[in-house]
């Protein structure tokens, strides 16, 4: 199992791979018992949610000595599973240096060294770091990225980031069943649960379920359905949708109108439409247009009584569910995601009806492309007018979202 984690390491770190998708290959053809699924998992993510802070404590051990990926990542394992997990100390130490004996008999006299001496030791002390310092390493986020969050939340970003246990969020499709009859469904399998609105906050994975099967609910985190229901589109109206894969949101607004109107789902790549397609079909959703059309240029032709931009963002609110994003993203990546929303709002808004309603979102906490991007927004576009706004904070059962409902119309001053 060691030995399948610290592949899986390198495919995520080096080779850039989603977590969510190594993950679900490895337990798929790995011949796992259930206890082994769950250890396999809590250690992989817990490797990759604390890598920056893993390798701060390990970093005086291997001072000065070159590390080949497959060993770095079989120390990490054994930090983390010595810091953090119920297994002896002695147990997982001889396991990993058995694993690497296999492969390199020096190499597992040198991984026995360094995890037997970072047992003994105390952790280096994180106080004389700056604040910025500090959180950077406690959260596992790149310094950089870590600065431009501080400077907007000061020391309350540290709480939206430590690794907390994550709930699995689900919607309940009302176009094929009520809450109350998938609420009985849970309870007469003994799922411990609780239902918000239309969303099911649950621990375990629902994805062999029937329910999910049947399509009768379907993966949607709560603060990405919030966005439908800002949206609420009115039945019989016509709805664009300009940045739409994987396509919850125009699902979820579909069920809102029951199925009546038109909504037109747009994305760039063809493979993703043809998911929305294959999603609304499960769904019993039929109000549905896929359009491969670019948010920044495409002409639609006609206006709408209702625009979504939920528009690429840096994903700095996903991150707990989704800790690899921490690795991958850039300041420079970030600039040019923000000067793209810009394009996207100021496209968009040329095709919202009089009286219509523009809805911008993003599943970011950064400002910058948020409230502050609205602001300008609203300063060059006069006959808009902002309805609601939403600041939503990562938490354990939800992702940090920011919604910004506007209406076109004479402006309020």
């Amino acid at each position: 199992m060691y030995n399948n984690l610290a592949n899986d390491l390198i495919k995520i770190f080096n080779e850039h791979s989603y977590l969510s998708i190594v993950l679900d290959n490895s337990l798929k053809t790995q011949n796992l018992n259930e206890h082994d699924k769950k250890v396999y998992t809590k250690v992989l993510y817990g490797v990759v949610e604390r890598k920056l802070l893993i390798d701060y404590y390990l970093q005086p051990f291997i001072k000065g000595v070159r590390v080949k990926p497959f060993i770095k990542n079989i120390l990490r394992i054994g930090c983390y599973v010595i810091d953090y997990m119920n297994i002896k100390d002695y147990f997982i130490v001889n396991e990993l240096v058995q694993i690497v004996k296999k492969k390199d008999y020096k190499s597992s006299m040198f991984v026995n060294a360094v995890l037997r001496n970072y047992q003994r030791t105390p952790k280096v002390d994180l106080s004389k770091l700056s604040p910025v310092e500090q959180i950077s390493l406690k959260i596992s986020l790149p310094q950089d990225i870590t600065s431009l969050l501080y400077k907007q939340y000061k020391e309350s970003l540290e709480s939206f980031f430590i690794p907390k246990t994550i709930f699995n969020t689900y919607r309940i499709n009302t176009l094929k069943t009520t809450i109350e009859n998938v609420s009985d469904i849970l309870t007469k399998d003994n799922y411990d649960f609780k239902i918000i609105s239309e969303a099911i906050i649950i621990k375990e994975s629902l994805l062999n379920h029937e329910l999910f099967k049947n399509g009768l609910i379907i993966a949607q985190d709560l603060s990405s359905i919030k966005v439908g229901n800002v949206v609420n589109p009115h039945p019989y109206s016509s709805v664009l949708d300009t940045c739409s894969a994987p396509g919850g949101k125009s699902l979820h607004m579909a069920s809102i109108m029951n199925n009546t109107g038109s909504i037109t789902s747009c994305d760039i790549y063809d493979q993703k439409l043809d998911k929305i397609l294959e999603n609304a079909k499960k769904l019993g959703v039929t109000n549905i247009t896929t359009l491969n059309a670019s948010a920044v240029s495409y002409d639609y032709g006609k206006l709408f009584d209702y625009v979504l931009c939920d528009v690429p963002c840096s994903g700095l609110g996903v991150i707990n569910h989704k800790p690899d994003l921490k690795y991958n993203i850039t300041l420079k990546d970030i600039t040019d995601i923000n000067n793209l929303q810009k394009q996207i709002i100021r496209h968009a808004a040329s095709y919202v009806k009089d009286g219509g309603i523009l809805v911008y979102s993003t599943c970011t906490i950064n400002k910058f492309e948020n409230e502050w991007l609205i602001k300008d927004f609203l300063n060059e576009f006069k006959n808009f007018k902002k309805l609601e706004e939403h600041i939503i904070l990562p938490t354990s059962e939800e992702d940090g979202f920011y919604i910004c409902k506007l209406q076109k119309g004479e402006r309020n001053e």
